[in-house]
């Protein structure tokens, strides 16, 4: 005979059983527990895979960092790409400005600068050691600025170009 107790107490039994199999399959023994080395996520950082997380993204950001680092004035735009991707921004900078580009590589290798119209700014060699290429460029309208790897170049370019 079936009673509404009886009827209340089945699904909560059968609540606590399944609460207490959770609870017991999450568990390590205390053997294991004192034995156990923490595990990388422990540290109470976790960042989700992403750019960063890979070795392009690391270099990306490091060579980042590094064109960060160098003082400027207003920043009109800026990036950071993989050496085989390469730099390819076409700015319109205002006639008679003034502008600072700054680049980095980091990587292995050397990297080509060229600028577009040449009275702008001149064409230079980026090597990819970490250390900031810096040169001032004159608006003339659009200026096309292309940063190519030589063959064989890996690693991550960053550039920012400021107003003066």
């Amino acid at each position: 005979m079936s009673t509404a107790r009886n009827r209340l107490a089945a699904p909560a039994c059968t609540a606590a059983a399944v609460s207490i199999l959770l609870l017991s399959s999450c568990s390590q023994s205390s053997d294991d527990h004192t034995n156990a080395k923490p595990s990388p996520s422990t540290s109470g950082t976790i960042s989700p895979p992403g750019p960063s997380s890979t070795p392009d993204g690391q270099l990306i950001k490091r060579a980042t960092s590094v064109v960060a680092s160098v003082p400027g004035g207003a920043l009109l735009e800026g990036g950071s790409e993989r050496v085989k991707d390469g730099i390819h921004t076409r700015p319109v900078l205002r006639e008679g400005k003034a502008y600072r580009l700054a680049l980095a590589c980091v990587g292995q290798g050397r990297a080509l600068l060229t600028v577009v119209p040449k009275k702008s700014g001149a064409d230079a060699v980026i090597p990819c050691d970490q250390a900031v290429v810096q040169q001032r460029i004159k608006g003339h309208g659009p200026v096309h600025i292309d940063v190519v790897g030589s063959k064989g170049t890996t690693g991550a370019l960053a550039w920012r170009i400021n107003e003066l």
